[in-house]
């Protein structure tokens, strides 16, 4: 080609470089945190797909075909169905990580992703992950595709992520998600689910805990489901339990009964949200792998989380979720207290750890104030920091080491003096209106 002298025929690129410029030149969105690998969004997009690129030469044909990164991650959008149906018939037959997903988008018929869904199911058989929402018909579709006995069998499936629509008239009804939760099981090489159920009216007893590796579940469960669920995990590494605390009483009402103690093996990160009830949880187990724990607090019990850090002597990350206030006032609990705050930041078990960040209503404000009480009375708080991970969080505590991409200090105490950070004048508050 003509050019200056630093000019290079695109021809002559080791193999090597072409496949990475493929893969930046195949349009991708960021994908969301809770997914598997990452599910992009437009890489059926027809100005932007490999079917695009095998049409320069059969040099890069043969390369575009033997790249599996080119085609594994599929989201096929809202593109024709005779587009999906081409790209399906030319893509090689590597294993397979699929996303459908319904959006309220003008002109698309409603039974759209149920049309692609049965393009993809005659292709069940090389899915390797499977992220899906839900409507009653779609949901029929996988359970079909679920009982099948044939070479379309998804034996492959390792990752399956579910969603159930959260528009009215797509409503799931619950016997057909009882009766796709039932075939749970016969997904043998299934390794990591994540349900996620705005409605919460089933149980998913019939999950096939025991082999997962991963379990990500967000529904309204009651405290006896989730510990029968997390009592199974014998062989997860990560879990995250997150149920809403209703203003139904029946789904945080205590047992009347004792629990068994159960240990996990395996576990090395445990999330449980404020209605999982996580210190009534966390009594009854022993995780001696645990190393990142996160909980949001429904009964506070300090005596209870310092006696399981102890059972579980590894874990190194503690993030406490105090961030409640009256919306639960039916459980008769009441907001932190400051002689409850300073318990935690004056903890030995807790000190003793390398990463331990409470987050409160009004964490700025509070942890300042508690600071000037305690130097007025001569009794100074040993040092800490107040960060920002999260534009909805600001955690106070101690961090060996703060991530300057994702984590905004906001101050620094030690030794009697509070140090401001630029961040801090430009934070907006984290008190509620």
């Amino acid at each position: 080609m003509d050019g200056t002298e630093n000019s290079i025929d695109i021809g002559a690129l080791p193999v090597e470089i072409l496949i990475l410029i493929f893969d930046i030149y195949i349009d991708r969105d960021i994908p969301l945190e809770d997914e598997f690998h990452g599910y992009y969004m437009g890489s059926l997009v027809t100005h932007s797909s490999p079917l695009v690129l095998m049409q320069v030469c059969n040099h890069w044909r043969s390369i575009t075909l033997g790249t599996p990164s080119l085609w594994t991650f599929i989201c096929p959008s809202y593109n024709p169905i005779v587009y999906i149906r081409r790209w399906l018939a030319i893509c090689p037959k590597y294993p397979l990580d699929l996303q459908l997903s319904r959006r309220p988008i003008d002109l698309v018929p409603r039974n759209y992703v149920q049309s692609v869904f049965k393009l993809f199911a005659k292709e069940a058989y090389r899915w390797r992950s499977l992220s899906i929402e839900l409507d009653p018909e779609v949901t029929s579709e996988l359970i079909n595709v679920f009982r099948s006995d044939s070479r379309t069998t998804p034996a492959q499936l390792e990752d399956l992520k579910v969603e159930p629509s959260l528009q009215d008239h797509f409503k799931v009804p619950g016997s057909t998600l009882e009766a796709l939760v039932a075939l749970l099981p016969g997904l043998k090489s299934l390794r990591r689910l994540i349900w996620v159920d705005p409605w919460g009216e089933i149980s998913l007893h019939d999950v096939p805990w025991m082999q997962l590796k991963t379990a990500i579940i967000k529904l309204p469960s009651s405290i006896q489901q989730i510990f029968s669920y997390l009592s199974q995990c014998t062989s997860a590494t990560e879990i995250e339990f997150h149920s809403s605390t209703t203003a139904d009483p029946t789904k945080t009402r205590l047992p009347s009964y004792h629990f068994p103690a159960f240990t996990l093996p395996n576990l090395t990160s445990l999330k449980l949200s404020r209605g999982c009830d996580p210190m009534w949880i966390l009594q009854y187990f022993t995780m001696p792998s645990l190393q990142h724990l996160e909980v949001g607090i429904l009964r506070r019990d300090q005596r209870v989380l310092e006696d399981f850090l102890k059972r579980s002597p590894c874990v190194h990350t503690l993030v406490i979720d105090e961030r409640h206030g009256g919306d639960y006032s039916y459980m008769d609990e009441i907001l932190i207290s400051d002689h409850e705050i300073l318990a935690y930041l004056t903890s030995p078990c807790l000190r003793a750890m390398p990463r331990v960040g409470i987050d409160l209503l009004c964490t700025k404000e509070r942890t300042l104030a508690l600071i000037q009480q305690r130097l007025d009375a001569h009794r100074p708080l040993p040092p800490l920091l107040c960060w920002r991970p999260s534009l909805y969080q600001r955690l106070v505590g101690w961090w060996d080491k703060l991530d300057p991409m994702f984590d905004a200090l906001l101050f620094s105490y030690k030794e009697g003096s509070v140090e401001f950070s630029p961040y801090y004048e430009f934070d907006d508050s984290d008190c509620p209106p």
